[in-house]
């Protein structure tokens, strides 16, 4: 593609022609022929990174001014901006043949964008989907996710791919950093979904404070043209307030006003580790996960597929299917036992998963987990107080360690669990096993902490690990 045609969506002048091939924001990554968009990072400028750029063979240049003298390319004041717009048109701008779905929230974006494709799909629209646990053209996986929501480049190539193969429908996880960092800019979302927001990545590196966490999230609905959100969540307004003039928005919540009403959330009397969701005018919905706040997601789910006018059947169909990998996910396992994988790996996160099985009243609720090293031991006392709250018994091992010992990590969660019966078994393969042993008719066995993950990260090297695997291997009788 010429230079040219690139700046000309910036509009910027092209002083001097170039052909370019590819595009890269890292300078590690071009190759010859790319334009490089020197972005300001956390730590580092990206312009200090031209000269490295151009000796790899960048043919062409996006920066802050000045330009360097000599180089071919085009000046922005927004950079990260601008390299939304550039990747855009590179990729010949798929999004404009597709239909953009955008869903944020502190919690819960994954599996409710995991239920929004299901829904989508059963109402015969192929359908991608962008998020934490990576790219899907329906339940195919494209690519491992380096961010939710990711770069430009990576972004848009994604979105072509979508477009080429059928896609007529995307679910995109929208977080607060792809809003600060411009990634999203440019594209128009045929609607928004908000699903709560509470006090979460504020650092040095994230969001100064919770207003300016707010405020990013607040600024995707600036792009959409209807929005669904929480009527229940008192962010909402923040959010709604930032739609265009005219477009509609919807609620969803437990309030009388909400327009999308939850009536009654219960464990399904007629499937295990299921819940039967009540909507307001409605016969019950039934969802194939556990616990009110994937009855939350659901709800939020529903309220957004009326909002697009599709059909219930759809919505019904769509929710029984859905299932998010390492989410409160259920392995089927030949025992008169219920086994369960989930990715909570705090306590607040423990209390949600844990409380949601003990409502289905099991005979014995025996757990496995460790905490992350390197990470604050205050997660790891918080874990163990959820466990001794809900649990019956818990099989202490590694998570990921890092440069801890894992034994002293263990020794940190057993000094929270107070009289919660407790053994400590360092190889999470070994500690899985000895919680299979040990469970009888009506138990359920909960693996926390890793979810989706298959790797155990352990003094600077993932080896790869797989909980399912494990489980499987061992109803195999294999060693």
């Amino acid at each position: 593609m010429k230079l040219s045609q690139l700046l000309s969506v910036l509009g910027a002048d092209c002083a001097q022609e170039a052909e370019i091939t590819a595009l890269a924001c890292d300078s590690r990554e071009v190759v010859p022929g790319a334009l490089f968009a020197a972005l300001e990072g956390a730590r580092a400028d990206g312009r200090a990174y031209i000269p490295d750029a151009l000796n790899r063979g960048a043919a062409a240049v996006v920066c802050a001014p000045p330009l360097p003298e000599g180089v071919p390319g085009g000046l922005a004041s927004d950079p990260r901006a601008a390299l939304a717009l550039l990747a855009a048109e590179f990729y010949g701008q798929p999004a404009r043949s597709l239909t953009l779905i955008a869903i944020t929230g502190t919690k819960g974006k994954t599996t409710t964008a995991h239920m929004v494709r299901e829904i989508l799909s059963a109402a015969g629209y192929k359908t991608g989907m962008i998020g934490t646990l990576g790219a899907y053209i329906g339940r195919e996986k494209l690519s491992e996710a380096a961010n939710t929501t990711p770069e430009p480049i990576t972004l848009h190539r994604t979105l072509r791919q979508m477009a080429d193969a059928g896609c007529s429908h995307v679910v995109l996880e929208a977080s607060s950093q792809a809003m600060k960092l411009r990634r999203l800019h440019g594209l128009t979302f045929a609607a928004g979904l908000f699903l709560n927001l509470s006090p979460d990545h504020i650092s040095p590196v994230e969001h100064a404070s919770f207003a300016e966490y707010r405020a990013c999230k607040a600024a995707l609905f600036r792009q959409c043209r209807l929005a669904v959100g929480n009527g229940d969540d008192p962010s909402w307004p923040a959010m709604a307030a930032q739609l265009p003039p005219g477009a509609p928005a919807t609620t969803f919540g437990s309030a009388p006003e909400a327009h999308v009403r939850a009536v009654a959330v219960e464990p399904d009397p007629d499937r295990p580790l299921s819940t039967r969701l009540t909507v307001e005018g409605a016969p019950p919905y039934h969802i194939p996960l556990p616990g009110a706040f994937n009855a939350a997601d659901a709800l939020a789910a529903i309220a957004l597929a009326r909002a697009l006018d599709l059909n219930d059947g759809a919505v019904r169909a769509g929710l029984a299917k859905a299932s998010v990998p390492g989410r409160a996910q259920r392995v089927p396992v030949p025992a008169p036992f219920q086994v369960v994988i989930d990715y909570a790996h705090n306590g607040a996160s423990f209390d949600a998963i844990l409380s949601a099985l003990r409502e289905h009243r099991p005979r014995r609720l025996i757990l496995v987990f460790g905490a992350g090293g390197d990470r604050p031991k205050l997660r790891r006392a918080d874990m163990a107080r959820a466990a001794a709250r809900w649990a019956d018994y818990a099989v202490l091992t590694a998570d990921n360690p890092r440069s801890e010992p894992v034994e002293d990590i263990c020794a940190d969660i057993a000094a929270a669990l107070g009289e919660l019966p407790h053994e400590t078994v360092p190889d999470r393969r070994e500690a899985i096993r000895r919680a299979l042993d040990m469970a009888g008719p009506g138990d359920v066995v909960a693996l926390l902490g890793k979810g989706h993950e298959t790797y155990i990260e352990e003094n600077g090297v993932r080896r790869p690990f797989s909980e399912r695997q494990v489980v499987d291997e061992y109803f195999r009788g294999d060693c």
